[in-house]
């Protein structure tokens, strides 16, 4: 029951805003409360803005549904087991009304349970110019969270948004629809290829200068659907950047290239000509080169902890690639670099885009490609969404690269009446594990690299399960808050407290999985994606592993995030942690019953020699059809049509996947220019 979400702007005191009556609004301040003390009436407010917001309209009838069974006694017997309106209940018994629901058997309640939990939790520690309560700096101020801001670099990124006037039809060389790693990359080869590059995004145009350096603030500016993109069942947490620069402006700075095994796999199994050869490895040691790839000189305690613990254990460790200059290893690079350190699609690419003369033009959402004759010739936008002014605007372009990312990506595609089979189809989200160790020194997350150490122990597949790598995973206050299990309100201000201490891991799993990505009435994404049992079997020796990691470390106390979570304290002894080791084989990943997260989108348009399979052709070309005809010199093909972004991989990576769109995008631009 998670939202299908997209981009909107609504004013908090707007009808749009409003979406709940006045008894669904006081049980979800009741939630609120339910789920963190204080401020519950505030934050449902909060609350109900977001969901208007970024939630698919289809879906606020669910959600006024739940709480309309809430406010009645059969209701809440249903969800919760309590005779009486949640409303009514004191404190314990809605403890352990919501203890059952979170657990809730029937899949569909318990997505509603993580719809509310992980929403309200979210905003009661997540800092804003305005916090959402009174409360949220003394929740922080409770757990020593006291950033300050980062000074702002002298040599602000020269970007300035492209203003069309009144224009309602522009013509260009080349329209690219999206401004991340892959079309930022497009864009910067096109512009100095020479060719006239018109740059449209849909999030808005930050920099160094205006990046914001609260939570909750960069999370509604900077990111997709203000960080609350989902699974359609609120199973996997999806992070996605949406602002100019995409992913590269709030990823953490991760440089890994494309494995030798996945290349190959690209290329014999996919038909990805020379993904395994010269070329291609020539390609990811320029891009490598251009974003300053080096080894991380600071190694915060989180990542400190993953040294120590592999090393005791006799695995690999190793520091990570990270594209930056000069660091200050601030913690803020999920808030936009305003040091000017991370060498981003902003700050390189688009930047040197712009020196060639590329425009940028913010604020603009690709509606649907104009499309004739098998001949791309631009595309619908509506400019002005963001600002509370849209308006359409026709683009004419020679040449159109659609970079919208594997969530973005096969929705235009979809929305523009192109009908390949396999459009939205093979999504893979590299699903994450977490276990946080809890240490008897402060580790405060939130500061310094933040991803400096990894251990590639078990990249490598078996038999059994999939390959995976293990790192940390930083985070400030509210995506803490998020993630971290709920069993009652007193156990979740407990792990709160202690979030200075708690040493984080993920493990990046390698998926098989091949979910979809389609277009609803209203035009969102909706995504549908499950693990395999491949997938789960490598989630879950990732879980033993961490958990290996972290006692080796040093921890105090270790916890798997799952509904129940599995958990063991050092002071129960070592008989007890082989018996929470061997639970972890048990470990229940249904829908919302362990937490996954993704901030790694790939496979919705992928490319390959398949014309069945593969949407685009080897270079990036869309194909119009998955049956060309056997005369046909051009496979099928949209003429002008390309994609450059990571729904053109043919699998998941299994690492990191910036180095390796960057790679792909330089391939796309060179077979741009040939075609000319």
């Amino acid at each position: 029951m998670a939202p299908a979400t997209r981009s909107t702007q609504s004013p908090p005191d707007s009808p749009a805003a409003r979406i709940f009556t006045d008894a669904q609004r006081r049980t979800l301040a009741a939630l609120a409360e339910g789920f963190v003390a204080g401020g519950g009436a505030e934050r449902a407010g909060a609350a109900e803005t977001a969901i208007a917001k970024v939630v698919d309209p289809a879906l606020h009838g669910q959600l006024r549904l739940v709480l309309n069974l809430l406010d009645t006694r059969v209701g809440s017997l249903l969800i919760g087991g309590r005779l009486a309106r949640f409303g009514a209940l004191k404190s314990a018994q809605r403890d352990e009304f919501l203890r059952r629901w979170v657990q809730h058997p029937i899949p569909m309640l318990r997505s509603g349970a993580a719809v509310f939990r992980k929403l309200l939790s979210f905003i009661a520690y997540s800092d804003a110019d305005e916090p959402a309560d009174n409360l949220v700096r003394t929740r922080l101020s409770g757990i020593e969270y006291h950033p300050t801001p980062n000074p702002i670099t002298t040599q602000v990124t020269q970007i300035t948004a492209f203003n069309p006037g009144r224009a309602e039809r522009l013509a260009v060389d080349v329209l690219i629809i999206g401004s991340g790693a892959g079309g930022g990359s497009v864009a910067r080869d096109l512009a100095a290829a020479g060719r006239e590059v018109l740059v449209i995004e849909a999030g808005g145009l930050y920099t160094e200068a205006t990046f914001p350096t609260k939570e909750r603030d960069a999370y509604e500016r900077l990111y997709l659907d203000s960080g609350f993109t989902a699974t359609a069942d609120a199973h996997i947490a999806i992070l996605a950047g949406g602002t100019v620069g995409g992913g590269t402006t709030v990823n953490w700075m991760t440089a890994i290239p494309i494995p030798e095994p996945v290349r190959e796999e690209w290329e014999g199994e996919h038909g990805v000509t020379g993904a395994a050869g010269r070329d291609f490895a020539s390609d990811l040691a320029t891009v490598l080169r251009e974003i300053g790839a080096k080894d991380s000189q600071d190694v915060p305690p989180k990542d400190a902890a993953i040294i120590r613990g592999a090393e005791r254990l006799g695995w690999s460790s190793e520091r990570i690639q990270m594209n930056r200059a000069e660091c200050g290893d601030c913690g803020t690079c999920p808030f936009g670099c305003r040091t000017g350190s991370k060498q981003s699609a902003l700050r390189l690419h688009l930047a040197e885009a712009v020196t060639h003369g590329a425009r940028i033009l913010p604020d603009c959402k690709a509606e649907r490609l104009i499309v004739k004759d098998g001949v791309a010739k631009g595309a619908i936008a509506t400019l002005g969404t963001r600002a509370g002014t849209p308006r359409d605007l026709e683009i004419v372009a020679k040449t159109v690269v659609v970079a919208g990312g594997a969530l973005r990506t096969p929705v235009l595609l979809q929305r523009s009446g192109l009908t390949h089979p396999a459009i939205g189809k093979n999504l893979r989200l590299h699903p994450v594990s977490l276990v946080a160790g809890i240490f008897e020194e402060p580790v405060e997350m939130w500061r310094g690299t933040m991803q400096a150490a990894k251990s590639s122990r078990f990249i490598d597949p078996d038999e059994e399960r999939n390959g995976y790598i293990i790192e940390s995973a930083p985070g400030h206050p509210g995506l803490l808050a998020l993630g971290i299990p709920w069993t009652s309100r007193a156990e979740h201000e407990r792990l709160m407290k202690l979030g200075r201490y708690i040493a984080p891991f993920l493990a990046i799993v390698k998926d098989d999985a091949g979910g979809t990505v389609s277009a609803s009435r209203a035009g969102f994404a909706e995504i549908r994606y499950r693990t395999t049992p491949r997938d789960e079997r490598g989630l879950r020796h990732a879980l033993r592993s961490m958990s290996r990691i972290a006692e080796a470390a040093g921890a105090s106390e270790i916890i798997a995030a799952g509904s129940p979570p599995m958990s063991w304290k050092r002071s129960d002894g070592p008989e007890a942690l082989e018996v929470y080791l061997r639970r972890l084989h048990r470990f229940d990943f249904a829908p919302n019953r362990g937490t996954v997260f993704s901030a790694h989108q790939m496979g919705t348009a992928r490319m390959g020699s398949d014309p069945h399979d593969h949407v685009c052709d080897p270079w990036g070309r869309v194909r119009s059809t998955a049956r060309p005809r056997p005369q046909d010199p051009h496979d099928g093909l949209i003429a002008g049509l390309y994609v450059a972004d990571g729904s053109l991989f043919p699998t998941a990576l299994g690492v990191n996947p910036m180095v390796t769109i960057l790679a792909v995008a330089k391939r796309v631009a060179r077979t741009i220019v040939a075609d000319a």
